[in-house]
């Protein structure tokens, strides 16, 4: 992190020390020796200490630090263990920066201490939710390790704001990111000057796009490096053109101006920006109002979130989908199918369930091992999907057992997609070691019954079905009727 140079150097860090008093995420300075200096209130709170508890102690008695450069912040991808002061343990991100930054060619006074600027971020509740997904999909084959969020880290720098009269200011900005996502505090630091070859480093090294735009006409009249890099357009086309021009969606464009309107400000909204090709990019948007030398502007921050809203939104649908099928899995289809008949009730409209059974699915296995039997239900899943509606919902029970909810059709309609399915998938050559075989199926189906009709109800008079159309031979289609 650089200080301001000269005589001001003490009235910056003290600034500095300010800000990181009003971030959220945990922030300390500390020695080379893992002793702390200084400590924001959310660290202390994060590890249980009471407030002024944590200066002169030793981050390694947190499990936070080695002492030797080898520790937690040496890898802020992960999530570590944290001894906190009352026993307990939480999972955390360490990261780490120099504290003291000197420009090219400077030399530290003689004596000079070396910090380090250290974030601790509580990442328990997602580590938590992370390892439940991994337990859940454990059950079917697939795994979630691995994909627990990269969080923590925090950028403070002194950003050249040039305003309309074309002079320059420098306010303090402090840029964390934690759990929730980007955030930003701005202090306007008047009297200082910080050097300009510093701060030039300093913005070319930010991860988070900044830029400064005018409250009256939108006109943009500061970016930095990584927004510039972000947007696709080098800094002199981007000063004097439109913050609205970036925004995909009019809509988000809408709701950002309403709280600003309001007097508000935007923090870690999911915003979808526009590059200069075309293409789109998901950010964690911060914007706040400040007036700069009598001009009215809106300070924003952006954050890349494609690639982690990629990965929670793969981390989501590996928790609803079955690994085997891709279809849902019997937890995610009884949300979805919960909903249908809450609708379905709400506007006095029918609908129906199927239950689908492979018959002699064991047979298949016995007859041409396990790989072939996975390969039979998958055929078994796409011949379902081939069939059936866009908004129809399909979902594996569980082994050879699937189960459908057809809203707005009922059991005498949904009678003849039956059918249509067991045509179909009986049709069906599957491959198999020696050649290829065809397999037959048997399906129960029953009809959303009144206005308290649940659907455990309905599938299980769809189960009774299903066990008729076995009784009676197999490969048939059978309707609930009472005395079932």
């Amino acid at each position: 992190m650089a200080m301001i140079a000269g005589r001001d150097a003490h009235d910056g860090r003290d600034a500095a020390l300010s800000i990181l008093d009003h971030l959220p995420v945990g922030v300390c300075v500390v020695a080379a020796s893992g002793i702390i200096h200084h400590a924001n209130p959310a660290l202390h709170a994060l590890l249980a200490c009471e407030p002024g508890g944590l200066p002169g102690r030793s981050l390694c008695e947190f499990g936070l630090d080695t002492c030797d450069g080898a520790g937690p912040a040496a890898d802020p991808a992960r999530a570590h263990r944290a001894l906190r002061n009352d026993g307990t343990v939480c999972r955390v991100t360490v990261a780490e920066a120099p504290w003291i930054s000197l420009p090219s060619g400077a030399k530290a006074e003689e004596g000079a201490e070396s910090l380090r600027l250290v974030t601790v971020t509580d990442v328990d509740a997602a580590y938590r939710q992370a390892m439940l997904a991994d337990e859940d999909a454990s059950q079917t084959g697939s795994s979630a390790a691995g994909t627990l969020p990269d969080y923590g880290g925090n950028v403070r720098y002194e950003a050249p704001v040039l305003v309309a009269e074309g002079a320059t200011r420098f306010p303090v900005k402090g840029s964390f990111r934690d759990e929730s996502g980007i955030a930003g505090v701005t202090r306007d630091l008047v009297d200082l000057h910080p050097n300009e070859e510093r701060l030039e480093a300093i913005l070319e090294q930010s991860p988070i796009g900044v830029s400064v735009s005018r409250r009256d006409d939108g006109c943009i009249i500061f970016v930095n490096t990584r927004f510039a890099e972000l947007i696709g357009l080098p800094r002199e086309k981007l000063i004097g053109s439109r913050a609205r021009d970036y925004y995909l969606d009019s809509h988000q464009r809408l709701r950002v101006l309403e709280r600003l309107r309001g007097g508000g400000g935007v923090t870690n909204m999911e915003v979808q920006f526009r590059r200069a090709d075309g293409s789109p990019f998901w950010t964690l948007f911060t914007v706040n109002q400040a007036v700069i030398q009598g001009t009215a502007v809106n300070l924003a921050w952006i954050y890349d979130y494609t690639e982690r809203r990629s990965m929670e939104e793969s981390l989501r649908d590996m928790a609803s989908r079955d690994p085997l099928t891709g279809i849902f899995n019997r937890r995610s289809f009884m949300d979805m199918a919960r909903a249908q008949l809450a609708r379905a009730h709400r506007f006095h409209e029918p609908l129906s369930v199927f239950v689908l059974d492979v018959d002699h699915f064991k047979r298949i296995n016995d007859s041409f091992g396990h790989a072939t039997g996975d390969d039979a239900l998958r055929m078994v899943a796409a011949g379902c999907q081939a069939i059936l509606r866009e908004y129809d919902i399909l979902g594996r029970l569980g082994g050879e057992e699937f189960v459908v909810v057809l809203p707005g059709a009922t059991a005498d309609e949904s009678r003849v997609v039956a059918e249509r399915v067991r045509r179909h998938l009986a049709r069906m050559p599957i491959e198999a070691p020696d050649g290829t075989f065809r397999l037959t199926v048997s399906i129960g189906i029953a009809g959303l019954e009144g206005a308290t009709d649940t659907l455990e109800r309905a599938i299980h008079r769809a189960d009774l079905a299903l066990y008729r159309a076995k009784h009676l031979g197999r490969n048939l289609v059978a309707v609930f009727e009472p005395g079932m």
